[in-house]
C-alpha cells in the first residue's frame, strides 16, 4: 500500500490523466493518490481541491485498527495521519466537500442491494469509502463511463 500510495511516478501519471477530463473512480484508500496529485495549472493545489469527494472515513479505520492492533498490529494504520484528515486538508471547504456518509462498521453493499453503500459523484468523479461500497461503486463508475463515451 505505502509503494502505491507515497509514489511520485503515479501521482505523475494520475495528474496528466485527471487534467484530460476523462472519468476517474477512487475508493478507500485510493483517494489518497487523488488528495495527493497536485494540478500545476492551480498553483499546486490538489486535484480534489474543489471537488466533492469520501474516503475511508476515520471511524472505520479506527474500529478496524482497534479490532485487530491485538493481532496486527498497526496494519490498519497505513500512516500517521488517518485516510478522511488528509482527503480533508487538500480540499477547499471540507465541511462543505467532504461527505462521510452513513455510519455503518459492517453492513456491505451487494449485487443486488445497494442499501448501505454509498458513493458520491461530482461530475467526471466518484468516489466511494470502502469495499463496502463496491458494487454501487462499479454501478456508478459503469454509468460515468457510459456517458463518457
Amino acid at each position: 500500500m505505502r509503494q502505491y500510495l507515497g509514489s511520485a511516478r503515479l501521482t505523475e501519471q494520475v495528474g496528466r490523466f485527471w487534467s484530460l477530463g476523462r472519468p476517474v473512480g477512487a475508493i478507500c484508500h485510493g483517494v489518497l493518490v487523488l488528495a495527493r496529485t497536485r494540478d500545476p495549472g492551480r498553483c499546486g493545489r490538489s486535484v480534489l481541491a474543489d471537488r466533492l469527494t469520501t474516503c475511508l472515513p476515520k471511524y472505520m479505520e479506527r474500529s478496524a485498527y482497534l479490532a485487530t492492533a491485538w493481532r496486527l498490529g498497526r496494519y490498519y494504520r497505513t500512516y500517521p495521519a488517518y485516510v478522511e484528515d488528509e482527503v480533508k486538508a487538500a480540499l477547499d471547504d471540507p465541511a462543505r466537500q467532504f461527505k462521510r456518509g452513513p455510519v455503518t462498521l459492517s453492513a456491505r453493499g451487494t449485487a443486488a442491494d445497494d442499501t448501505p453503500a454509498f458513493v458520491v459523484r461530482d461530475g467526471n468523479y466518484v468516489s466511494a469509502r470502502w469495499p463496502g461500497d463496491a458494487y454501487l461503486f462499479a454501478r456508478r463508475l459503469c454509468d460515468l463511463l457510459g456517458s463518457a463515451a
